[in-house]
This record gives C-alpha cells, structure tokens and sequence, in this order.
C-alpha cells in the first residue's frame, strides 16, 4: 500500500481496494463467505464491519461545507501525512482499543432490510454503492478542504477530511487482508 497524500491518490487507493475485495469475495464460497473462528470474524462480519465504517464517511463528507464547519469547526492542525495517521492509529489499538468497543461499527449492529434473500449479494451491492457514493463525495471537496474541515473520528478524536479518508483507506486494506485470511485466500 502506497502513502496516498493528493485527493486523485486517495480516490485510486479507494476503488484499488473496493475492486480488491469485491474481487475477492466473489471468489469465495457460500462457507468461507459465512465461517469465522473464535479469533476473527468472516468475511460477511468484515463486509458488515466495512461497510459500518465507510457509510458514515461518505454520508459526512456529502455535507455541505459550511454545516461541517458549523457542527465541528475548523482545524486546529495541518493534516497528517498517511504514515502519521496510521501511526496514530495504531498506537490506540496497541492501547487496547477494538471495533468491539463501538458498538455501531460491529458486524451485530449491521441490520438487513427486510425482504433481503441473498446477503452476500445484497453486502456487495451495498459495499459498491457506499465506496461509489464515498468517492463522489471526496471528489466534492478542494485539497484545501481538506485539510481545513474537520470531523470526529471515534478511537483518534477529531481528524481533518484527508486524514479521515487516510483512515478509510488503510482502516478497508487492513481489513481487506482479514477477508484474504478469512477467506482462505
């Protein structure tokens, strides 16, 4: 994985790890699509997970800027380079902190609608249509913008936009290579 930094570098390493695991799980078969192990989830929970964790992202970064501005203000800090963020990241899953400790980002809280006859269909289909709507959404804002709005982000508080989309892309890596795992691939 590459240090994305412009905004063309972040949306490349977006689809680049969309097409990954779509790719990838349509490979897989009904069983490794559904089992997990006591020790990680499957690949359906890290869709779920996924798609937990990006769907709020695109939906923020859809906002106008000036709501974003209003609800969360502007940034106290220049943006970090990929490399700093991750790094911050890191150091709080080394402190102990997990997906299970947010309720709203566990596989458990991802609810199907109604009528849904095939889940890996419809995960895909939601997987593609939220990482689409997160692109169209990132294409929206300036590189100045993104450096200067910010949002909160739940385990490294507030981030500006690059840094939180810096997060998705490698928070959707880290977890493509879990589906790879997962899925015997």
């Amino acid at each position: 994985m590459s240090n994305p930094q412009s905004q063309k570098e972040i949306i490349e390493q977006i689809v680049h790890i969309q097409q990954g695991v779509s790719n990838d799980v349509k490979r897989l078969s009904d069983k490794q699509f559904i089992n997990g192990t006591t020790e990680s989830w499957s690949v359906a929970n890290y869709l779920k997970h996924l798609l937990l964790s990006v769907k709020p992202v695109a939906k923020a970064l859809s906002l106008p800027a000036d709501r974003l501005q209003a609800q969360f203000g502007l940034a106290k800090h220049p943006s970090r380079t990929y490399t700093e963020l991750v790094k911050a990241y890191q150091k709080r899953l080394d402190e102990g902190m997990k997906a299970e400790d947010y309720e709203r980002v566990t596989p458990t809280f991802y609810r199907f609608p109604e009528g849904t006859v095939n889940a890996r269909d419809f995960l895909m289909q939601s997987w593609d249509e939220a990482n689409q709507r997160l692109i169209n959404a990132t294409n929206g804002w300036t590189e100045t913008e993104l450096d200067t709005l910010q949002m909160p982000h739940p385990a490294i508080g507030m981030v500006t936009l690059r840094e939180m989309l810096f997060f998705t892309v490698y928070h959707n890596a880290l977890h493509w290579r879990d589906i790879q795992a997962a899925g015997g691939l």
